[in-house]
């Protein structure tokens, strides 16, 4: 397409000389009246036509379903053979001029048209003007269930034929109308398609399996769960592309050694266990760098829930908070932090504590260490690594079990690899329920968010304050649905300023890695408010 130079406007009522735009493909514009060039009622000069020709109209292409053919047969231009393009009722026609405009394909209840001009980005099947529906046939030539043990569906006759052909014609391969079949396919018409189908010993499905081809294997599978398999389809997508790719070796190969066909959630052929090897990583783990912890559990473990039991005063906040920091120093993993006890600030100056090595948690704490706010803003940006670091909050009005909800959302859209939540029991206050809605509000909260933490291979680190005697307060189910549990305790009251100050962990439970017992310790240092391994 071509620019012409601008010139006068041809729509009344415009006096400009050089603001209309014309191409030689019959189109402008006045960039003075901002009028297009033709347009619906447009009153033009009595010169405009002759100066600025109008677009030629198309004529209409060629109606792919309304021409009677000149001639047909069986000469298939997608791979089969006459005989058994015969056989599926599979015809080519042709026009006046020999071209080869469209297929034919016979099912029951009408005939179904295929143009092939696959340039064209129209429809490319349509049915036969005034035939009836086929969408609860069985397509294909009649089989005796007698002949053969094993029946193949395969969507769309073109297929089906493909498939029958590949099998060397020996075994029966039927049509299903769509992948978008519903429950009436096999209850309508007395249920002839669910009776023919029930008197094989095996029905196989060779279809593409995305996701309309999976609902239609779904519906089949649980009509006929004892004896529903499947073809899985690698290297093409349908049987038809394997034939007209010469792949129909491999296709016959693949169809004779189907494999029993499961729902999403059960895996159990060799192709889920090849996929569950090559993509799974279990209990992928990060380094604290801590010896005694990595030493026991390798670091922080994701695919489950990391369970830390804490008494009151033990300081199971700054706990969490050493293995957040620790998490950022890996340059692959983000976190996401739920601090129910301290505003984003306490966090943020927190971090900035890390970051700088000298105490910056409040205001006060900074100008005493001749730490301006901005040398604070700066270190708490360094310390969360950008966006490596997500915060979210629980509203006041939030059920308890919107955590599910807030977890996904980190994991899946900003990417979180480890959920922090500190601490679990302020999730059950939210409940407003007592004790026993509290402890039935953790124990659903439990079970949901480690199958959460599995399905998106998180870590999802709970922290929990535990009574006097060692109990967990509500929570006891959390134990259970933990994969790694740790102990930690300090003694607070003793005289030994040291000892006062020093964390001891205990790893008392480890399915991942099995060592259990004493994981070392960790040193708060009261100047700096920094915990560290070493002292």
């Amino acid at each position: 397409m071509a620019e012409q130079p601008k010139g006068p406007c041809p729509f009344d009522g415009c006096e400009s000389s050089d603001g209309f735009q014309f191409n030689d493909e019959g189109f402008g514009r006045c960039f003075v009246c901002n009028q297009d060039y033709p347009s619906r009622g447009m009153k033009l000069k009595s010169w405009a036509k002759e100066k600025y020709p109008l677009p030629e109209k198309k004529e209409p292409g060629p109606s792919y379903w309304s021409i009677d053919p000149s001639r047909a047969d069986f000469e298939n231009p997608r791979g089969l053979t006459e005989d058994v393009a015969r056989m599926y009722g599979i015809q080519s026609q042709y026009d006046s001029t020999g071209r080869l405009y469209r297929l034919a394909i016979k099912w029951p209840g009408t005939v179904q048209y295929r143009k092939m001009d696959e340039a064209d980005d129209g429809p490319k099947y349509r049915n036969k003007a005034g035939g009836g529906s086929f969408a609860y046939d069985l397509g294909g030539p009649e089989f005796n269930a007698g002949t053969s043990k094993r029946v193949y569906l395969t969507e769309g006759m073109m297929d089906a034929a493909s498939l029958f052909q590949a099998l060397g014609t020996n075994y029966p391969v039927k049509a299903i109308p769509s992948a978008s079949i519903t429950k009436e396919f096999l209850t309508k018409n007395q249920k002839k398609n669910f009776e023919y189908l029930n008197s094989f010993k095996e029905i196989v499905y060779a279809g593409e399996l995305d996701p309309a081809g999976k609902a239609a294997a779904e519906l089949l599978y649980s009509a006929f769960p004892e004896k529903f398999y499947f073809v899985p389809m690698t290297k093409h997508k349908d049987a038809n592309e394997f034939i007209q790719a010469g792949d129909e070796a491999e296709l016959k190969w693949a169809a004779l050694k189907p494999q029993r066909y499961t729902p999403d959630n059960f895996f159990c052929s060799d192709a889920a266990v090849e996929e569950a090897i090559r993509t799974e990583n279990p209990y992928e783990y990060f380094a604290t760098g801590h010896r005694g912890i990595d030493e026991k559990c390798r670091g922080l473990v994701k695919g489950g829930l990391t369970f830390i039991k804490a008494p009151r005063g033990t300081g199971k906040t700054e706990v969490i908070r050493y293995f957040e920091t620790a998490m950022l120093k890996h340059d692959d993993v983000s976190i996401a932090l739920l601090h129910m006890e301290e505003m984003k600030s306490t966090t943020y100056r927190a971090m900035a504590t890390y970051e700088l090595g000298v105490n910056v948690r409040t205001k006060d704490d900074a100008r005493d260490n001749g730490i301006s706010e901005d040398e604070v803003i700066r270190a708490a940006k360094a310390a969360t690594k950008a966006e490596r670091t997500i915060i979210f909050e629980m509203r006041v009005h939030d059920d308890p079990m919107k955590l599910l909800e807030y977890v996904r959302l980190a994991a899946s859209v900003y990417g979180a690899h480890f959920i922090f939540v500190d601490h679990v029991q302020r999730l059950a206050y939210l409940s407003n329920s007592g004790v026993d809605g509290a402890t039935s509000t953790l124990t659903a909260l439990g079970s949901q968010m480690a199958q959460l933490a599995k399905e998106l291979n998180i870590g999802v680190v709970f922290i929990s304050q535990v009574n006097e005697d060692g109990r967990t307060k509500y929570a006891a189910a959390l134990e259970e649905e933990a994969i790694i549990c740790m102990k930690i305790s300090r003694d607070v009251e003793s005289e030994d300023v040291l000892e006062q100050n020093t964390t001891h962990f205990y790893v008392d439970k480890n399915r991942p890695f099995a060592k259990l017992g004493d994981a070392g310790t960790i040193y708060y240092d009261p100047d700096t408010t920094i915990l560290r391994e070493d002292f």
